[in-house]
């Protein structure tokens, strides 16, 4: 019975990994817009580290399949390709995203797709990453216009419930790797 107990006591502290606080998604004119806040418990520059480390994304995002750097422009801006194994119900797809990101050193990260070397016609991505006690508040925002079909109905609940999902997958990986760090 103790056990059981210690169980029911500990689901509140899982829930708060990667804690989604905000989230939505719609869809104008062939083009998704996507907004999501989360609360992740681990210091900015973890999850900015974590975040940035183009070549091993693959680690904290089980959708990626590939991640790597073909261009350095500067320490701060790279040229990263990544494939992502994206499921709408029994129907699975591969997309390639090939994206120039900048970071600045106040925790703010911008990609843009290069369309002619992605499986989309557009598309823009920004997290802001801001101290919140411990841990960080992150707000993620996204323009895309898929050069693929997607279901106009059903399209944006779609997005947004995968946005969430790779939130919290990625969240609760980065705040394990925040608590091992910090107990070395």
């Amino acid at each position: 019975m103790r056990f059981v107990v210690w169980c029911l006591l500990c689901v509140p502290l899982l829930a708060v990994a990667g804690e989604i606080l905000d989230s939505s998604a719609n869809l104008d004119a062939g083009v998704f817009t996507l907004a999501l806040t989360a609360r992740i418990d681990a210091p900015p520059a973890t999850v900015q580290r974590l975040i940035t480390d183009y070549d091993r994304l693959t680690e904290i995002n089980s959708s990626l399949t590939e991640s790597r750097v073909v261009l350095e422009h500067s320490p701060l801006k790279h040229r990263v390709h990544t494939v992502i194994r994206a499921c709408i119900l029994f129907f699975c797809r591969s997309v390639t995203q090939v994206q120039d990101i900048t970071r600045d050193p106040n925790g703010r990260i911008e990609a843009v797709i290069l369309p002619a070397l992605s499986d989309f016609r557009q598309g823009y991505a920004r997290w802001d990453l801001a101290a919140a006690g411990n841990g960080t508040t992150m707000h993620f925002s996204a323009t895309l216009e898929p050069s693929f079909w997607v279901p106009p109905l059903i399209g944006p609940w779609l997005f947004e419930r995968q946005l969430i999902t790779e939130v919290r997958e990625s969240s609760a990986i980065m705040e394990a790797r925040a608590r091992e760090a910090g107990a070395r």
